[in-house]
C-alpha cells in the first residue's frame, strides 16, 4: 500500500475523517530506537509526541518510583505484604550519607544506568536538592528544592517545575549513562522520584549543564507544546449527527485498513447531559479483537467526570461548551470500529470528529491503546485505616505501558478520603516497584487540597466541597514516566478514608498492550450507574444569609477570607464561614446586609467558638444589636442560633458592623468566625 502524501477529507457515516501522512521517520525511529543515543532532546520530544508510547518496551526497560512510603510496609516470609496500609509516609529515605566535613545528605533515589529521571514530586520541599550523575562527586544539578519544583529556577519554568494545589513537581528528563543519586540536605519530607532504566549497553547521553544549554531550543518548543494547543482549533460546526435513542448503538467509525486514530473529538447534547455522558458507553475495537480495547463511559474517557468539567491537559481536554477531545495515539494494523451506546433513559444527539492517520504497517508491530473501567457504589470504608486495595488494573499475557489513571470518588462527608497509596506490581513482582505516599500525591497535588487545578499531565477537575465532600475527579497521565511491563501489571489504590462511610469509586486505567494481552475488566453495563446530586448531604440552615457571602464594605484591620469548616463537622451551614483574622481589639469589620422585605425583624445569628477567638459586639446601621458575644471555647464548636434582638429595617441594603471588644483571658487570640445571620418578621 502506498503512502497518501496529500491530505484528503472524507465523510464516513457520522464521522469527518482527516487522512494524512504519518511519515517513515517515526516508524523507522520506533524500530531502531536503540541505534541512536537517548538524549535530553529526544526525551523532551517524547513529552509531547505520544506516538512513542505505542512502541513495545525494550528488553530490560523498567520504571521504578522511589518514595518516602512507610517502611513498616514490607514483604513477609510468605511473600505477602506486612502492614500494607501503614501510613507514616514522611521522612523515609534510602539512607543518610555523610559528606566530607560531616554534613548530611538524605538519599531519595539511587539507580544504576543507563536511564533517566522523569518526575520529582514533594508536598513539602525544603533545603537543597542535589543530583549526582555517573558517580561524580559534584552534582550535575543543585538548586533550592522548593524553588525548583515551583518553576522558579531557570530554565525549569512552568509547566516543567510547577506547584498545583500544594503539590510541587518537576517534570523534566534527566538522563544518565551509568548511575544517578538524588539527595537533599534536609530531612522530613514527603517525596516521589520516577526513574526509568534500560538494559546495559543502551546508549544514553548523560545530563549536564552543557547538554542543557544545547537543548534550549528543543526545551522552548516542548514548553510551547505542553501548554497548547487548546480546543480553539476544534470545528466551529459539527456534522449534523444523529439522535441516539435509549438502548441504541451507533457506529461512529468503521474502517478496514491500517492506520491510527490521533484524536477523538465529541460533543453530546442532551436534556440531561451529565446522565448521558455517565451512562453511555464508548467502545473502540482494534483489529477485530474479541472484546473492545476501549470500553468506558463516554464522558469519563476524556479525563473527567461526572459531567462537563472544563480543563486542559496534553492527552485530553474538555471545553466549557461540552466539546471533549482526547489526543491518544491509537494505531491499528487491519481495522478499527468506534461505537457509542446510549445507556441512559432519554435520547441524545451526538456530533463528532474522528481524526485518523493513514500509514503503511510499521516495520515493528505497535501496541494497541486500552482504556478499562472499574466502578463500585456503596464501597464501605473502615475509618482511620486502609480498607482494601482498589484493583484499578489487571493485565497479563503481553507487554505494554501503563500511561494514566482517572479516579472519580463520591464522598458523603467532608473528611479526607484519599490517604491510601498507589502500588504497581510489574511482571509478577511480590513487592511493588511503585509504592506511593497518598492518593493526592499520585495525582500531583498535596495535603488533600480541594481546589481544582490543571497541568499538562495531571489535574483535579472537580471537587464539590465543602472540604472533600461530594464528587472529586482526578486524572494523572504518565507519559515520560509511563510504567513498562513485559508480561503483566497489577495497579492498586488503597481505599483509606478518615471515616467509616460508604463511598463511590470509579476509575479508568489507560494503557498500551501487545495484541493478545488480557485485561481483567470486561465491557461494563452503565445503565445502573448511580449519580449523586450536587450538594447532597451538605447542611444548609433554612432561611439564613450565609455570612461568607456578605460583601465586605470596610475592614479596619486584618484579612477576611472564607474558611472551609468541613474538618470540624456538619454544623456549619454550607460547610463554610466568614473568617476574620489578624485583627486587634478595637478594630471593626463592616458588611453589607441585604434586607428583602422591610419591617420589624427578629435577628438571630450563628458563630464559631474556638481557643483563639475574641469577644465581639454587633451593630446594624450603627445601632447596637444584642450584648457582646464571647467566642472562646476549649475546642472548635458551633454556637447554634443566638438571639440578637430585633430592629426595624427598610427593604434594601444595610450595614452590619462587627467590632472586636477584647478577648477571654483563656483565649490566645482575637479571631472571629461567623456562619450566618437570619432575619425573620418579628412577632
Amino acid at each position: 500500500m502506498s503512502h497518501r502524501r496529500t491530505a484528503m477529507a472524507l465523510t464516513l457515516s457520522l464521522s469527518l475523517l482527516s487522512l494524512g501522512y504519518l511519515g517513515e521517520g517515526f516508524a523507522r525511529a520506533s524500530a531502531r530506537a536503540d541505534e541512536k543515543p537517548i538524549t535530553v532532546e529526544t526525551l523532551l520530544g517524547r513529552m509531547t509526541d505520544l506516538r512513542w508510547l505505542a512502541v513495545p518496551p525494550a528488553p530490560g526497560e523498567r520504571t521504578v518510583q522511589y518514595s518516602s512510603y512507610d517502611r513498616a510496609s514490607k514483604l513477609g516470609p510468605d511473600g505477602k505484604l506486612i502492614n500494607p496500609f501503614a501510613n507514616g509516609d514522611c521522612g523515609q529515605y534510602l539512607r543518610i550519607d555523610r559528606r566530607p566535613g560531616g554534613s548530611r545528605e538524605f538519599v531519595m533515589a539511587e539507580a544504576d544506568g543507563p536511564g533517566y529521571v522523569s518526575r520529582i514530586w514533594s508536598a513539602n520541599p525544603t533545603g537543597e536538592i542535589r543530583i549526582y550523575i555517573d558517580g561524580s562527586d559534584a552534582p550535575a544539578l543543585k538548586a533550592d528544592f522548593a524553588a525548583l519544583t515551583h518553576g522558579k529556577v531557570a530554565p525549569f519554568a512552568p509547566p516543567f517545575g510547577q506547584e498545583t494545589s500544594r503539590g510541587c513537581t518537576l517534570y523534566f528528563p534527566i538522563p544518565f549513562a551509568k548511575s544517578i543519586k538524588i539527595v537533599t540536605d534536609k530531612g522530613g519530607m514527603y517525596y516521589q522520584v520516577a526513574v526509568t532504566t534500560y538494559a546495559k549497553g543502551t546508549a544514553v547521553e548523560s545530563y549536564s549543564p552543557a547538554v542543557l544549554k544545547r537543548a534550549r531550543d528543543v526545551l522552548a518548543r516542548t514548553r510551547d507544546g505542553l501548554v497548547g494547543p487548546d480546543l480553539a482549533d476544534r470545528l466551529d460546526s459539527y456534522p449534523t449527527g444523529v439522535v441516539v435513542e435509549p438502548g441504541a448503538t451507533v457506529d461512529l467509525l468503521k474502517m478496514s485498513r491500517p492506520g491510527a486514530i490521533t484524536a477523538v473529538t465529541l460533543k453530546i447534547d442532551a436534556e440531561d447531559r451529565d446522565v448521558a455522558l455517565a451512562r453511555s458507553l464508548l467502545s473502540i475495537t482494534f483489529d477485530d479483537a474479541a472484546q473492545p480495547q476501549v470500553a468506558v463511559p463516554v464522558g469519563d474517557f476524556f479525563g473527567t467526570g461526572p459531567g462537563v468539567n472544563a480543563y486542559q491537559s496534553l492527552p485530553a481536554a474538555v471545553a466549557a461548551d461540552g466539546v471533549m477531545r482526547a489526543r491518544w495515539y491509537m494505531p491499528f494494523a487491519r481495522s478499527v470500529r468506534v461505537r457509542l451506546s446510549n445507556g441512559s433513559s432519554k435520547p441524545f444527539r451526538v456530533g463528532n470528529l474522528i481524526a485518523t492517520v493513514d500509514t503503511e504497517p510499521a516495520p515493528a508491530p505497535l501496541m494497541h491503546f486500552h482504556a478499562r473501567w472499574l466502578y463500585e457504589d456503596n464501597l464501605q470504608t473502615k475509618g482511620g485505616d486502609g480498607t482494601k486495595e482498589w484493583p484499578a488494573l489487571r493485565v497479563e499475557g503481553g507487554a505494554g505501558r501503563f500511561v494514566g489513571l482517572l479516579l472519580d470518588v463520591y464522598n458523603p462527608t467532608a473528611a479526607w478520603w484519599g490517604e491510601g497509596d498507589e502500588k504497581a506490581y510489574v511482571d509478577g513482582e511480590k513487592f511493588p516497584s511503585t509504592f506511593g505516599t497518598g492518593t493526592e500525591d499520585f495525582f500531583g497535588y498535596a495535603w488533600c487540597d480541594p481546589h481544582p487545578y490543571m497541568h499538562p499531565f495531571h489535574a483535579q477537575t472537580r471537587c464539590d466541597g465543602p472540604g472533600n465532600r461530594g464528587y472529586t475527579s482526578n486524572v494523572r497521565y504518565e507519559i515520560l514516566d509511563a510504567i513498562p511491563f513485559h508480561q503483566s501489571l497489577a495497579f492498586d489504590l488503597e481505599v483509606w478514608h478518615w471515616q467509616a462511610v460508604k463511598v463511590q469509586y470509579a476509575s479508568i486505567a489507560y494503557f498500551y498492550a501487545t495484541p493478545g494481552a488480557v485485561a481483567g475488566q470486561g465491557v461494563p453495563d452503565l445503565r445502573d450507574r448511580v449519580l449523586h446530586p450536587p450538594g447532597e448531604g451538605v447542611h444548609h440552615e433554612p432561611g439564613v444569609i450565609e455570612a461568607e457571602k456578605l460583601r465586605v464594605v470596610e475592614v479596619g484591620g486584618g484579612e477576611v477570607p472564607n474558611q472551609d469548616m468541613a474538618s470540624w463537622g456538619e454544623a456549619w451551614s454550607g460547610g463554610a464561614q466568614l473568617w476574620w483574622l489578624s485583627a486587634r481589639a478595637g478594630q471593626a469589620l463592616t458588611l453589607e446586609l441585604p434586607v428583602a422585605k422591610g419591617g420589624s425583624q427578629a435577628i438571630t445569628a450563628a458563630f464559631t467558638r474556638a481557643p483563639d477567638y475574641g469577644i465581639v459586639a454587633l451593630a446594624i446601621d450603627g445601632k447596637p444589636l444584642g450584648a457582646p458575644i464571647d467566642l472562646y471555647a476549649k475546642q472548635v464548636e458551633h454556637t447554634g442560633a443566638l438571639k440578637l434582638g430585633s430592629a426595624d429595617l427598610a427593604a434594601g441594603n444595610h450595614t452590619l458592623k462587627i467590632t472586636i471588644t477584647g478577648k477571654n483571658p483563656k483565649s490566645t487570640n482575637t479571631l472571629v468566625g461567623m456562619d450566618w445571620i437570619k432575619l425573620a418578621p418579628a412577632k
